[in-house]
């Protein structure tokens, strides 16, 4: 006799994915299959015990809006000869870079990097024989286009398109006064660390001397490393007993990816608040070292 049992359940998955703009290398990255992100180094609440005596934490964060942006495209064709396929490959090339100059992009912020260029093998098939033979060439390029102008990147789309260039590999958001970046956030940290050091004397009289900076750690995370891949629906479950001869087939069900910026109420101070679109987080974590036994000698 056969037994079917069905249960509805809701299921739902989140897990590692890429950029706004972000393409198709999200479908290569490990991330999106371990369902992990690296994370920024904020405050852990340990303050004391570690031979000195006490410790001060700050976190902070700011969000910048990137100077420019670099979208790669991959371009491959394949052909019987190899300058053939190499040919076939430079006029979609060059009907992209034509489209994006008259967009105003300078040629200067357009590089095609020849990746590679390989045999292609196929079979003939004889019966209950497979022979495997040449069948061709492959030429594969990278396209690489830099813009700053955000509103941009639909019109460079759409050109890929019309020159038949479908391979959107990434999108790199591209921010260049890191040595600034670097200042500010050390400054907030530091004034974060002397504001919490008064506090602890005024508040709770905890006198401390100050050693030295125990931990500095700066990261940045770009748009490719805080989207998520979401899966959202309602199945039925099946269970079919061993002694029947029924199948199930899954359908292929619809994912999408949003973009999950870390939170600013994990920072001691946001420098730079968060608005509706992608930017580049810069954090710095700073722990300062005291010696409260020698304070208390005083």
């Amino acid at each position: 006799m056969k037994r079917i049992f069905f249960l509805i359940v809701l299921l739902s998955c989140v897990s590692a994915a890429f950029a706004q703009e972000g393409g198709n290398r999200i479908y290569g990255n490990h991330g999106y299959y371990n369902q992990q992100r690296r994370q920024p180094l904020t405050n852990n609440g340990i303050l004391y015990g570690n031979g000195y005596g006490y410790a001060i934490e700050a976190s902070v964060v700011t969000n910048l809006r990137p100077d420019a942006f670099v979208a790669v495209f991959g371009v491959n064709d394949e052909a019987s000869a190899a300058a053939a396929s190499n040919t076939k490959v430079n006029a979609k090339l060059d009907e992209l870079v034509k489209a994006v100059t008259e967009l105003g992009i300078a040629k200067d912020d357009i590089f095609v990097d020849f990746i590679t260029q390989n045999r292609v093998y196929d079979f003939t098939v004889e019966g209950n024989q497979a022979t495997e033979h040449l069948s061709g060439f492959e030429t594969k390029k990278t396209i690489a286009i830099r813009y700053r102008n955000r509103e941009l990147f639909e019109r460079i789309l759409r050109a890929a398109t019309r020159a038949e260039i479908f391979d959107l590999i990434k999108v790199d958001y591209v921010v260049s006064d890191f040595d600034n970046v670097r200042k500010q956030l050390f400054a907030a940290a530091a004034k974060v660390i002397r504001d919490k050091e008064k506090s602890y004397a005024s508040a709770l009289g905890v006198e401390m001397l100050p050693v030295g900076l125990a931990h500095e750690r700066y990261d940045a995370f770009y748009p490719s490393d805080t989207y998520e891949r979401y899966q959202a629906y309602e199945t039925g479950e099946a269970s079919i007993s061993s002694n029947t001869t029924s199948s199930r087939l899954i359908r292929r069900k619809s994912s999408t990816f949003f973009y999950q910026p870390f939170d600013g109420s994990r920072f001691d101070a946001v420098i730079n608040p968060l608005g509706i679109e992608p930017v580049v987080q810069f954090s710095l974590y700073l722990r300062m070292q005291y010696d409260a036994r020698r304070a208390k000698d005083n």
